[in-house]
């Protein structure tokens, strides 16, 4: 796949901050020791691979359904915030690296909340 992060069909803003999410992740994943590789690392990977599975299932889900999708997508979020907060503390990842990706993750955020409110406001 190129670096464009064209998903052809898929036109969805959100799915393409998560793919430059992903990649990050998977990036940091390998640098990781190998006992946090298959805990913190795993759970990141997880959380963002949700995250992504959400919003495509978001994009063609009926108005009622769409919210509480919406919903589990800005919980993983918020998740990944914490999870990637940890990884600084403990000092798994620079502080450059963290604020490289909680700057794409703030985006997807909003992108999620933006998305909510908007069908919450086209009842």
């Amino acid at each position: 796949m190129d670096n464009n992060h064209n998903f052809e069909k898929l036109d969805i803003p959100l799915l393409t901050i998560l793919f430059v999410i992903y990649e990050s992740a998977h990036k940091m994943i390998f640098s990781l020791p190998k006992f946090e590789r298959y805990t913190l690392g795993e759970k990141m990977e997880n959380a963002v691979l949700s995250a992504m599975e959400f919003t495509i299932m978001a994009n063609s889900a009926s108005k009622l359904e769409k919210e509480r999708i919406l919903s589990q997508i800005n919980a993983k979020i918020e998740l990944l915030k914490i999870l990637y907060r940890l990884a600084l503390n403990c000092q798994m990842i620079d502080s450059w690296e963290y604020l490289e990706i909680e700057k794409n993750l703030q985006e997807a955020g909003r992108q999620a909340m933006g998305w909510l409110k908007y069908e919450r406001n086209s009842k």
